[in-house]
């Protein structure tokens, strides 16, 4: 048995690549996008009128929060019946969360661990929405609470972020 010779290769050289040169912007990416008449109406009450609102239909008086313009019940059109919700109301239901979670609006990471919690508002609709406490200890069902608005108006415009958080009432 013959043996094979093994060609001499030369010794390889690690590739140069192309010099890339990096720019960093550190600029928002903001944009702009349309909510239509009834989506439109509720963001601006909440940031013209630090107000919750929800539009009524005409048929069967259920009020709904996003606002829509046909009632998904009656299948009526929701003409502009809209009624303003309490600011006020009991946690029925929260949960902790940490694990870290993005605004899809503005791609900003959401304050984390952080309290979100099922609010029964005066009235009996349930509202979704952050809770100032983040003691787990002192969150409990039951809990008496009221939204806190963002007080400056050139920040306000998100619709339900402008409202920071729902505080417990009596504690300052």
């Amino acid at each position: 048995m013959a043996k094979k010779k093994m060609k001499e290769t030369p010794e390889k050289t690690p590739k140069q690549g192309p010099e890339y040169i990096r720019i960093k912007f550190n600029q928002p990416r903001r944009y702009d996008w349309s909510t239509g008449r009834y989506l439109g109406h509720f963001y601006a009450e909440a940031k013209e009128n630090k107000k919750i609102v929800g539009n009524r239909c005409p048929k069967c008086k259920k009020i709904f929060l996003p606002p829509t313009p046909v009632c998904p019940k009656c299948k009526v059109d929701m003409g502009w019946d809209w009624k303003e919700l309490p600011q006020t109301g009991t946690v029925f239901q929260y949960t902790y969360l940490v694990f870290p979670l993005w605004d899809p609006h503005y791609g900003e990471r959401w304050a984390n661990p952080y309290a979100s919690a099922i609010i029964e508002l005066d009235n009996g609709f349930f509202y979704r929405h952050f809770l100032e406490e983040q003691d787990k200890e002192k969150l409990k069902e039951g809990m008496r609470v009221k939204a806190v608005w963002k007080e400056d108006y050139n920040e306000r415009g998100q619709g339900p972020g402008d409202i920071l958080y729902f505080k417990e009432i009596g504690k300052e």
